[in-house]
């Protein structure tokens, strides 16, 4: 069944559509044969022209309607509405169209409007006092012009025009369907419109100015006044132009040119691209995320702090323009603020300081999003709770590298979040942390000692330097209070916030949207954490000689040492997940030591490092007392010989020698003389053995001989009983 279009497009008539414009040719059953302002032919369907007419997508200008628009710029000088022109020119049309008024009020009463019957002052008077009636303004023709005719003693009551004048008022009026607009005076049209012929330069002074704009349109910003004389001395007169006396255009004649070039352009020859768009590049007005952790945006921001001879640290800002890596280490160093912000309720989610913009800070940022950070507001002494602890869903980042790197990108794929990389140099691709660092500065970090403002000279009445008081610590501490306390209760302006403060946006988010997703501990321990690989113990095994064990891990051990992968998440020490190498196994350990049980990472290697270090001064007597205890202990042992005695050292030379005498080979000689007895004394009295040669020559080796077989005194044993 063909589709009957439901609003009227006539041939010729133009299409306004998704910003392009098209021109109607003909119609065909499918739809509208149209042509686009390039010469492109193409279909546009009678359904989708209706559907973006009832939706206000398409605006549909017909000829007719065309033609009037046309005749009306022209005649206005490119005005189509009375709204566009000054104060004093909307007057001036409100009262000549009141005025017209008037005189459509006295036709209907059955006057016959020509110049003679509207001359008389009586009429005029008329025409005056209804056109007041009429608009219900004593004042509406108050500092009035509008007709040549001036107040004068013989017309002193009135300052409306005569009969040709207004008779003239109301044709334009009908001509121009009513539109008040034609009724200003066009002054705007007087004298040469067309600018070329309007100019009084020669075309060699054009020539000239427009060479001196181009010198000035240069990213070495030349100053006007050098440029200026350094043409003329390479832009010779023409003798032409010499003969005529005509000379260089003066300098302000060149500025009042520079001055007609649009804004943009002149800063795009002098910034460039980058930096232009960077400063006025038009931003989009859209609400980017309506639930808690649906969009969060992270960013950096470059923050100074001093060190003086005191040891005390102290801060000021720093414009990230100014930050460089050649500084004194002995007077300042620098840190950069790790923030990230909820796009939805414009709740602060996370914030780190560091020494550098690095991707373990951008790991930690991630960690304390997805945490419960009543840890900081303990410490810190803040009064309200911080934003809770959420899954993120998407993060947007600029192209910085704490963020542009294959570590931060694979844990944040891994942790189910959808990473979008903004573009270098487009502060637009992320507004809300981008903004949030103006605010920051100027509502909390210029009030505090130190602050140094947005560049070098920003303050020089203010010796940052010398009041700076401020320390890393207590910076993180005005910072927390900040995000915590005072800036969830500020009634903020951002697009789709409407006056809301984040607290109660985040409260309304919860509401229309259900609970906040939790975010998963073995993920963040996976994809956040710290890894290491390690050997299993009976005693399981050691992160950072920290303890964890298990029923599992034992029972993967089974008394032989493996290798296994070590997940820990360094804000939570409780448990760790474990993947031995080479198996698809994966099981939890919990921690053994409970005294490191409420620790972060770093608290628990300080604790240890603290234990492990000591006092000095403690830690040097306690080794003297150790060593006199250990001395006496060995005395008493006896095991330990008087060292200055020599026979108490058995040298290596001495090892050596008699190992060398055991490896040379010597024939056994062996004697085979028999011990005889006289008869009937074989059981008799005990006889001396012979010794072997044997054993004489083993005992001249200095090896001691095997031990003797135990015997009777050398002889059998008496025999007491019958054998038979």
């Amino acid at each position: 069944m063909s589709y009957k279009p439901v609003f009227k497009v006539v041939n010729q008539s133009e299409l306004t559509l998704d910003g392009s414009t098209w021109r109607v040719q003909s119609k065909s059953k499918d739809g509208y044969l149209v042509n686009g302002a390039d010469g492109d032919h193409t279909t546009l369907t009678f359904q989708r022209v209706d559907r973006a007419i009832k939706e206000g997508k398409c605006k549909v200008l017909s000829p007719v309607d065309a033609e009037k628009q046309k005749r009306l710029l022209d005649f206005t000088g490119g005005f189509t509405h009375i709204d566009q022109v000054p104060e004093q020119q909307q007057r001036n049309a409100r009262a000549r169209a009141a005025l017209v008024m008037a005189m459509e009020t006295l036709e209907s009463e059955g006057e016959n409007l020509v110049e003679g019957v509207l001359n008389p002052i009586g009429i005029r008077k008329r025409l005056y006092a209804e056109a007041i009636a009429i608009t219900g303004n004593k004042r509406l023709f108050e500092d009035l012009t509008i007709g040549p005719t001036r107040p004068s003693s013989t017309e002193p009551g009135t300052i409306v025009p005569k009969g040709r004048t207004l008779l003239n008022l109301m044709k334009k009026y009908h001509r121009f369907d009513r539109n008040p607009v034609v009724l200003i005076n066009r002054d705007n049209k007087k004298g040469c419109q067309d600018p070329i012929k309007a100019c009084k330069l020669s075309n060699w002074q054009r020539q000239f100015v427009m060479y001196v704009i181009g010198r000035l349109n240069s990213p070495k910003k030349p100053k006007l006044a050098v440029a200026y004389g350094a043409a003329q001395s390479v832009f010779p007169i023409p003798e032409i132009d010499i003969v005529r006396g005509i000379t260089y255009p003066s300098i302000t004649t060149v500025r009042n040119w520079y001055n007609g070039i649009s804004f943009l352009a002149r800063e795009l020859a002098r910034l460039g691209t980058k930096a232009t768009r960077l400063k006025y590049g038009a931003g989009a007005s859209e609400i980017r995320a309506m639930e808690f952790g649906e969009r969060c945006a992270m960013d950096q921001y470059y923050v100074s702090i001093f060190v003086n001879s005191d040891g005390l640290l102290e801060a000021k800002a720093l414009d990230r323009s100014e930050a460089d890596d050649d500084y004194d280490e002995t007077k300042e160093f620098r840190v950069w603020l790790h923030l990230m912000v909820d796009v939805a309720t414009r709740m602060p989610l996370a914030w780190i300081l560091s020494e550098t913009a690095h991707s373990d800070q951008t790991m930690a940022l991630l960690r304390m999003a997805t945490r419960d950070k009543t840890r900081e507001k303990a410490r810190y002494g803040c009064k309200r709770d911080p934003a809770p602890a959420a899954g993120l869903l998407l993060t947007v980042a600029d192209n910085g590298s704490a963020t542009r790197n294959g570590r931060v990108y694979s844990a944040q794929v891994g942790s189910n979040m959808t990473v979008q990389t903004g573009r270098t140099y487009h502060s637009n691709d992320n507004p809300i942390a981008e903004s949030f660092f103006s605010t920051l500065q100027f509502g909390v970090l210029n009030t505090e000692d130190g602050y140094a403002g947005s560049h070098h000279d920003d303050l020089p009445g203010y010796e940052s330097a010398v009041n700076a008081k401020l320390s890393v610590d207590q910076l993180q501490g005005v910072l927390t209070r900040y995000f915590v306390d005072e800036y969830p209760l500020q009634s903020h302006r951002g697009t789709g916030m409407f006056g809301a403060t984040p607290a109660e946006k985040l409260e309304q988010t919860v509401k229309d949207y259900g609970a906040i997703t939790p975010p998963n501990p073995e993920t963040r321990r996976l994809h956040l954490g710290q890894k290491k690989t390690m050997s299993t113990t009976s005693e399981g095994v050691l992160f950072s000689n920290i303890p964890y064990n298990s029923h599992e891990l034992q029972a993967y051990h089974d008394g032989n040492s493996k290798k296994v992968n070590i997940y820990l998440d360094p804000d939570f020490l409780h448990t760790v997940t474990i993947q031995p190498v080479g198996t698809n196994q994966t099981f939890e350990a919990s921690l053994t030591m409970t005294a490191l049980q409420n620790l972060t990472y770093e608290s628990a290697l300080g604790v240890m490092a603290r234990a492990a270090q000591g006092n000095p001064t403690k830690r040097k007597l306690s080794n003297q007392m150790l060593m006199n205890a250990r001395a006496d202990r060995v005395k008493r042992s006896g095991f330990y010989k008087d060292p200055q005695l020599p026979e108490n050292y058995r040298t290596l030379e001495q090892l050596e020698k008699q190992a060398e005498r055991l490896t040379h080979m010597t024939p056994e000689h062996r004697s085979t003389g028999l011990v005889t007895v006289q008869p009937g004394q074989l059981t008799g009295g005990r006889k001396k053995r012979v010794q072997q040669p044997l054993q004489t020559q083993v005992a001249d080796a200095g090896v001691q001989p095997a031990p003797k077989p135990k015997t009777s005194g050398g002889r059998f044993q008496p025999i007491k009983e019958s054998k038979l």
